[in-house]
């Protein structure tokens, strides 16, 4: 049987059984713990400006890779023996993504709406003394681990630099060589969602253990194996607070992965700094950091700046180099919440025998979230 038709077959499988095994579980008969259930999601849509060092495009309601358009809906019960059940289901409405348009294919015309777009199908059984035991499509341990990061430009800004503008292409000085995306030149190495099985040990000291073990099974192009493991970290300490965690990622046929972030944020003044950083078994490393002011100069929500460096080295081949910029403001108003961003971002690419014109990506948009 392919691979990828077991790994479907598989997934299929391991969704009924969570439901039915969902299903069959005695509930709480407490009238506090009713179950309940919340559709939730997001609508984050801009317009992108990029310049490859030869022309300006603008794209039009694009889709921002950094914090993608979603809908889910989850189902929250009490269990007997102070067991808790939660359900969800989530899809992304990726269309037009900042990871995909480009000169190429500027409206996106190969999107499809298919299995891709499916970003968690889950059943989570939690207990306050033995943890979390969630199995289906979601989360893997490492997920997240590079953006532990407390400055409040995330929407647009952060370690995965290639996002404001991936799917566009770094062009050559020499006009026979070869041109190279900036998602291919830049990457944070950072974990997503598969088919898995994953334990998040109970939170002592603010410090929580996540392990988890899995296959993709969506992508057309990748059947492989992963597993990875994280330790995070949350706290706070006199007028600063923490955030800080790392992981170990092991992936089949490709080279293993360290990656780990953290952040400091001193409450009274706004003032943050955040640092990551990412190594492979193939030499490919990255180091980034961020400064950001977090202000309240409007009633309508906090105002959050940030400017952030990315050095890159072996990303997209040996010895090749990935630098990148970026400066972004973000406005958060309250009711509705909606943010309000843009971003200006340089890219800088070089590779041996091989230079590249330097590009520059503006993002703006907003995000609304429901």
């Amino acid at each position: 049987m392919d691979t990828n038709v077991f790994g479907k077959t598989v997934f299929w499988t391991v969704v009924a059984l969570s439901l039915l095994v969902a299903g069959g579980l005695p509930i709480s008969a407490y009238a506090q713990d009713l179950p309940t259930t919340r559709v939730y999601g997001q609508i984050n849509r801009g317009i992108l400006g990029f310049d490859d060092g030869e022309a300006i495009n603008s794209y039009l309601f694009v889709d921002n890779s950094k914090s993608v358009s979603r809908i889910g809906v989850t189902h929250d019960a009490a269990l007997s023996g102070g067991w808790k059940l939660h359900l969800r289901g989530e899809l992304a409405l990726r269309w037009k993504e900042t990871n995909a348009v480009s000169t190429d294919d500027p409206n996106h015309s190969s999107y499809k709406f298919d299995r891709t777009e499916i970003r968690k199908i889950e059943a989570g059984f939690r207990h306050d003394r033995f943890g979390t035991f969630t199995i289906g499509q979601g989360a893997m341990a490492a997920d997240g681990i590079t953006g532990l990061d407390l400055s409040l430009t995330t929407v647009v800004a952060g370690t995965p630099v290639q996002d404001a503008a991936g799917g566009q292409f770094l062009l050559p000085e020499d006009p026979s060589g070869a041109r190279i995306r900036v998602k291919q030149a830049f990457r944070s190495m950072g974990s997503s969602r598969r088919l898995r099985i994953r334990y998040d040990a109970p939170v002592v000291n603010g410090f929580r253990f996540v392990a988890a073990a899995g296959q993709e099974v969506l992508s057309y192009t990748d059947d492989q194996y992963y597993a990875d493991a994280s330790l995070r970290w949350d706290g706070e300490q006199g007028d600063f607070r923490f955030r800080a965690g790392g992981a170990f990622r092991w992936i089949e046929n490709r080279p293993n992965v360290f990656i780990a972030s953290g952040s400091i944020l001193h409450r009274p003044s706004g003032w943050n700094v955040t640092l990551a950083g990412g190594y492979d078994s193939d030499q490919a490393r990255y180091i980034y950091g961020k400064i950001g002011y977090i202000a309240r100069w409007f009633p309508i929500g906090q105002t959050a700046l940030s400017i952030d460096v990315y050095d890159g080295d072996n990303i997209a081949t040996q010895n090749g180099s990935s630098r990148s910029v970026g400066f972004a403001v973000v406005q958060k108003i309250k009711d509705p919440k909606v943010d309000l961003y843009a971003l200006l971002r340089r890219y800088d690419y070089d590779e041996p025998g091989q230079a590249y014109k330097d590009a520059t990506a503006l993002l703006f948009g907003a995000r609304w979230s429901f």
